[in-house]
Order: structure tokens, then sequence, then C-alpha cells
């Protein structure tokens, strides 16, 4: 009996095990089949980092957003005696040469601004402004910040403590090149209007005195109209935003973090791009809403001359030039790479495009936007313009050296210009270049230093030989902004263009005009990125003028814009200012 009961019982445990057995079989059978189907379905699933960002705020979805004061805005669109008022405002303005040159530098503070040996002209500059804009100049504060910038401050008259909105542009323009000045259709200082056409030419006829005479006639007119300001207003005007503005911006954003300090302002509007007409019934408002970062790195050599028919410093036969030229092809050679980040804002603007403006777009970026592959989009890129704003680009622009032909040069200059990556860094950029400037100072013998603020103080990175040294100087550098943003008052912008653009005006037949607002990136830097790197303004940098697009030749012979171009970004400063106040 005891034998049968342990027979039985070891079978029991025999068939318990076989159950565990086959029990643990099944288990590990479904781990592996769900580890196999997940495996599958991450290969077979788009890569997060792969695919374009997610597009939550469409371009076409913004509203009307009804002026709650309109007193006189009809006649900034409709009024043709009034439209030639504005542009007499600023071809007058374009008028005065308010010139600036690289080589200028800090404002004589030792004597007036009407004998100062630079600025003078910005004196005549101010004189018309207050003669032009006499309510602005009755009812704002002005105060005069390094002599020649200019900030003009609108207080309610019922005490708040809310935050001020800034419209900035710059009063200074680029140089005419003299050999140029016959290939103008006007003298460049002329500022003529052809009433057929509705062009202004001129220097500073789109960069950027339309933009500062569109805010100033804003402001007179809401001061005719006796508009009860709610929120603080301020304008603010820089004088060497074309070389920089290391003078003037720089110094009137210190001016304002000392008075209103990190975040004291809500949002800035400063130049940049408007709004450009598609078809018939659509137009794309592109504000700038990140910017490129910028530097330029001066190479600098010092070496040893000697007459040309005996070369002779180095066992092969070169030259300060044949030096800096051998760096050149170096970088030449080692292209900033393509880098495309969810968080550049041009990805957002090609989508955009891609929904409602396809042929816009080149065929092999329209196909990756719609098969949302980033891997394909960076490949599309590669031979366009558009990578450029997704890269940190090189330019070497300047190269000084020799003075006689049976001479060897003792002193050589190299420019390369940089606009930075948002995703990169001045620091990056200009150890780019070192690592080819340290490698040919090794192979000749040469000494390295570094003045990475231009401001006199050198980091040695070789030391300094007999047969010469490079110098190296880090000018204007100005880190990346990245996006702002995409909040409320972002909405309200973009509202704010559409009642702009909604107007009868712009409508060729009786279907209804579509607006987009898309932002985008800006690769030339503005006064603007001061404000940024102070944190004034927590992010709200727009550079964007509302302005409809109808400009061209910036920088160059027959610079012009438009009374249409002029009026519309009137009507836009008009609209802003007004629902800033009304509805944010």
């Amino acid at each position: 009996m005891l034998e049968y009961i342990s027979i039985n019982a070891k079978r029991a445990i025999k068939k318990l095990e076989s159950k565990r057995e086959r029990r643990q079989l099944l288990i590990y059978t479904l781990i592996f089949s769900i580890i196999l189907v997940l495996t599958v379905i991450t290969f077979l699933a788009p890569n997060s980092k792969n695919t374009f960002p997610d597009y939550f705020s469409d371009c076409k979805s913004y509203q009307e957003l009804p002026l709650l004061f309109n007193k006189s805005y009809d006649k900034i669109l409709n009024d043709n005696d009034y439209k030639l008022k504005i542009v007499d405002k600023l071809t007058n303005a374009i008028k005065i040469p308010t010139v600036v040159y690289d080589s200028f530098g800090q404002p004589d503070l030792n004597c007036s601004l009407s004998d100062d040996p630079e600025y003078s002209e910005f004196q005549k500059f101010h004189d018309y402004l207050e003669k032009s804009f006499p309510l602005v100049h009755k009812n704002l504060k002005k105060e005069i910040v390094n002599k020649v910038g200019l900030v003009y401050t609108w207080t309610p008259e019922i005490e708040t403590d809310a935050k001020p909105l800034l419209l900035m542009a710059h009063q200074d323009v680029v140089p005419v090149e003299p050999s140029t000045i016959d290939k103008w259709t006007y003298p460049p200082f002329e500022g003529h209007y052809d009433e057929l056409t509705g062009k202004i030419y001129g220097r500073g006829a789109q960069d950027t005195k339309l933009f500062l005479i569109a805010q100033f006639a804003t402001v007179e007119l809401l001061l005719t109209e006796k508009y009860s300001l709610k929120k603080p207003l301020i304008l603010a005007y820089g004088f060497d935003e074309e070389k920089g503005g290391d003078f003037g911006a720089q110094f009137i954003a210190q001016f304002l973090f000392e008075r209103y300090g990190e975040d004291g302002i809500d949002a800035l509007f400063d130049e940049g791009p408007g709004i450009a007409q598609l078809d018939e019934n659509t137009f794309i408002a592109a504000p700038g809403v990140a910017e490129m970062g910028y530097c330029d790195v001066y190479i600098e050599l010092e070496t040893l001359g000697g007459h040309s028919s005996a070369p002779n410093h180095w066992e092969q036969e070169t030259t300060g030039i044949g030096i800096i030229s051998e760096i050149n092809y170096l970088l030449t050679q080692d292209q900033f790479k393509i880098s495309v980040s969810k968080e550049n804002p041009v990805l957002n603007f090609l989508q955009c495009n891609a929904k409602y403006n396809p042929d816009s777009l080149d065929p092999r970026i329209l196909k990756a936007v719609k098969s949302n592959s980033l891997i394909q989009f960076k490949n599309a890129i590669q031979t366009t313009d558009d990578r450029f704003t997704f890269k940190t680009t090189q330019s070497m622009d300047v190269i000084k050296g020799g003075i006689k032909a049976n001479a060897m040069p003792e002193s050589v200059v190299n420019v390369i210009n940089h606009r930075i990556d948002i995703q990169s860094s001045i620091s990056e950029t200009v150890n780019h270049d070192l690592k080819h400037i340290f490698n040919v100072a090794e192979k000749y013998n040469l000494g390295v230093s570094v003045d990475w603020l231009n401001n006199g103080e050198l980091e040695i990175i070789k030391n300094e030989t007999s047969l010469g040294n490079f110098n190296i100087r880090v000018v204007g550098g100005l880190e990346p902004v990245g996006r702002i943003p995409y909040d409320s008052f972002y909405d309200m912008v973009a509202s704010t263009c559409v009642t702009v653009y909604s107007d009868p005006i712009f409508r060729n037949n009786e279907r209804k005009v579509d607006i987009l607002f898309e932002g985008t990136m800006t690769p030339g830097n503005t006064d603007s990125v001061y404000y940024a790197m102070k944190n004034l303004v927590n992010g709200r940098v727009y550079r964007f003028s509302g302005a409809l697009m109808e400009w061209d030749n910036e920088h160059t012979v027959d610079e012009w814009s438009s009374d249409k171009a002029l009026m519309t970004s009137h009507a836009f400063v008009y609209s802003l200012i007004v629902n800033f106040n009304e509805y944010y």
C-alpha cells in the first residue's frame, strides 16, 4: 500500500513538473512574440526624429479681429490725399543721407550732433522728424541715447502696470558705391515717387525708413484721433544697424533694460519680412520668428617680407598671400554640414506652403514634406538655397595684401563672414575655422592668437615665431536667437494681419481673400538681437513690418519700395497698437 502511494506520488510530481515546463515554455514563447512584434513595429514605424514636427497651428486658421477703435483707419488704405501726404514724408526722409560706414565708431560726446565728424546728418534727420510729426514730439517723452539713438515713450493717462509694446527700426542706411551712381534710375537720395507705378526710389526706401515712417505716421494719427492708450508704447531707433548696432541698439537695449528689467516688455517688432501676394485671392504673412547668429572672422597674418625674386622663408615657395589662400582652400573643402532641427520655424513655413501653396516649392522638397520625412528633406535641400537656413554659412568676402608686384607682402588680411545655424554658436563656428588655421600655422611655423571679443584681449593658441603670427579677431559676434513662443500674442498678431488684408481693396473679385500666417527664419540680423540677448521681451521678438512686400534692390542700385508697401505697414501698425490695447 505504501509502495502504491509512493508510485502515484511520483507520477503526480512528474505531471506537475511537466505542466510547469509547458507553462514556462508558453510564457517564454509569449514574451518572445511580444518582443518580436514590438521590434517589427519599431522598425516599420517612422522614427519621430526623422519626421516633420506636428503641424498643430494651421496657417489658414486665423480669423479677423474687428478693430474696436477705427476712427480714421479707413483713410489709411482708401484716402488718396492722405496716402500722398505719408508718401511725401517718406520721400523727404530719404533725402537726408543718414549713411553709416563700417569705420564709424562711438559718437563724439564732446561736441554737438550737428558738429559730429561722422553722424552730423542724423541731426538733420532728427529735426525733420520733429517738424513732420509734431504731435508725437508734443505728447511722447523723447530721450536721446548715446547722442544719436532715439527713444520715445507714450504713457497712458490712466496709470497702469501693464508691460509696454516696443516698435523698432533704424535711422541709418548703407552707403552708395560712387561708381554705381550713374546706374540709378533716379539719384539715390532724391526720394523719387512715381505715381503711375507707385514706386518710391532711393536709399532707405525699403531698408528701413519705410517702417520708421509707418510707425511715426500711425502714432501721429492715433494722437490726432485722441486715442486713449491703455498700455505703454515705446518707439526705439538705433543709428548703426547696418554696421552691427554696437553703438545704437546695444546702448538702447541696455537703457531700456535698466528701466524695465528682464521680461519687462511684452513684445517687440523690428524690420523684417512682410506679406506676399500669392495669387488674386491669397496672401501669406511670413514674420521672422527666429534669427541666425552672426560673426566675422578676421584672419590677420603678419609675416616676413622681402624681394619677390627669392621667396625663401619656407621650404615651399610661398608668401603670406599663398598661406592665407591655403586656409581658404581648406575651409572651402570643409563646409559646415546641414543640420535639420525640428525647432527651425522654416519647417512649419514649408508645411504651410505644401498645404496651401504647393507650386511655390521645389518638387523634391514638396515630396519630402508630403512624405513626412526629414531624411528626404535633408537630401532635397542639398543643392537648393533652402539649405542656408539649416546650416552655418561661410563666405570669404575680403582679402587684402601686398603693395607691389616685386615685394612679398608683410601683412595679409582675410575676412570670413558666418551666419550661424540656430543649433550652433559663435564658439563652435570660430573653432571650425581655427582648426584649419592652426594646422597651417603648424606647417609654416607661425604663431596663433585669438581676440574673441574684438577688445584687444588675446588668447595665445600658439606662440609667435620669428616667421610671423596669425591674429584672429571675432568681430560683430551675435549668438543665434531661438524661436518665439507660439502663444495667444502670436494668435493676436496673426488675426491682426487677417483684419488688415481682408479689406475690400485687396479683393480682385467677389471671392473672399485667404490670408495665411506662418513664421519663418531671418538669415540677416537686426537690432532686435540685443533686446533678445537681454531677455527684455520673454522671447517675443517679431521681425515683421506687416507691409505688402512690394520692394526690391535692398543695399544695391535702384532700391525701391511702393506706396502700397508703406500704407499697408501703416495699417498694420495701427491695427497692432489698437488690438494690443483692446484685446490682449
